[in-house]
């Protein structure tokens, strides 16, 4: 009998450990979206497309296909954070990444001399 008395001591004793425990907090607010997909060719000197949209707070998997002969890479700044995704020759890569800022951003080929020879797109989050 002791044993039963102890074991429904300790389930009560749970049942109000959880009921009296603090709320928790909800959860941020995160995307059940599909990500979106979008897709950038890097040759010499150039993105294709040379723009690319997709919405704000919602996933985005970013394959980027290097058809060049020269490694290249896609690096944006978004907000605080700083994309980058490296391809080599013939490659492709891909990386998801959430934006969380709506707003115009610069896409380089960070690789010395890429940029200034004209490597550059725009992503825009809206």
């Amino acid at each position: 009998m002791r044993i039963f008395s102890l074991l429904m001591l300790m389930g009560s004793l749970t049942l109000l450990t959880a009921a009296c425990a603090p709320a928790q907090p909800a959860a941020a607010a995160k995307s059940t979206a599909p990500a979106q997909e979008i897709s950038i060719t890097a040759t010499e000197m150039a993105f294709s497309p040379a723009t690319l949209e997709v919405k704000a707070g919602q996933p985005v998997t970013l394959t980027v296909k290097n058809n060049g002969v020269l490694e290249h890479n896609w690096q944006a700044t978004i907000g605080s954070e700083t994309i980058v995704v490296a391809v080599q020759p013939k490659q492709s890569a891909s990386r998801t990444f959430t934006p969380q800022t709506a707003g115009t951003y610069k896409i380089i080929c960070n690789v010395p001399g890429h940029e200034q020879a004209g490597m550059v797109a725009t992503l825009v989050v809206k």
